[in-house]
């Protein structure tokens, strides 16, 4: 009997945590890209509170994430799984079949599911966009590497960019497109 109520509690505590994540409305923006020993997955939400606060003198519809997380042989030192700290990422993005644009930058932040690196972004209405992600490595943000023979890890990469193309169909009420 023990054991059985082992098993139900375990089965319990990871059904909620599932649709916990599930309730948050994340969206994602295509598949993951692997690159340079990460993972890196685009994902939006509705526009969400941040602290501290951002000017709000402009409406913005999503809250727009790079989620960058280390793969299993990662060179530069970080466990499979393990977030990616200090990266500095800049976002641009397009209406197809407008010219409307926006572009900015990302700040790390921490949320119920843990790290990333977010925005809040105004967009052009429902309709389809392309997403472009410059990702900078830690680096130029004062990360430093063990470079010698006995504990050091491999170079940082050179600055990249991946690419989405995504439908969004408005914000809808939070939790829900």
């Amino acid at each position: 009997m023990r054991k059985i109520t082992h098993i139900f509690a375990i089965f319990s505590v990871g059904f909620f945590a599932a649709s916990n994540t599930a309730m948050a409305g994340e969206k994602p923006i295509g598949d993951p890209v692997e690159k340079n020993g990460m993972e890196i997955a685009a994902v939006y939400l509705q526009a969400i509170t941040m602290e501290p606060a951002e000017p709000m003198s402009v409406r913005k519809d999503i809250h727009l994430e790079a989620d960058i997380h280390a793969v299993k042989g990662n060179k530069n030192g970080f466990g499979e799984g393990e977030w990616i700290p200090y990266l500095e990422i800049s976002y641009k993005m397009g209406k197809v079949g407008s010219d409307w644009s926006t572009h900015g930058s990302f700040m790390p932040m921490i949320a119920a599911d843990g790290l990333h690196y977010g925005a809040n972004v105004a967009l052009d209405g429902p309709g389809e966009y392309t997403l472009d992600y410059e990702i900078i490595p830690p680096m130029r943000n004062g990360l430093y590497r063990h470079s010698d023979k006995e504990t050091g890890v491999g170079k940082w990469w050179a600055p990249f960019h991946v690419e989405w193309t995504f439908k969004f169909l408005g914000a809808g009420k939070k939790g829900s497109y």
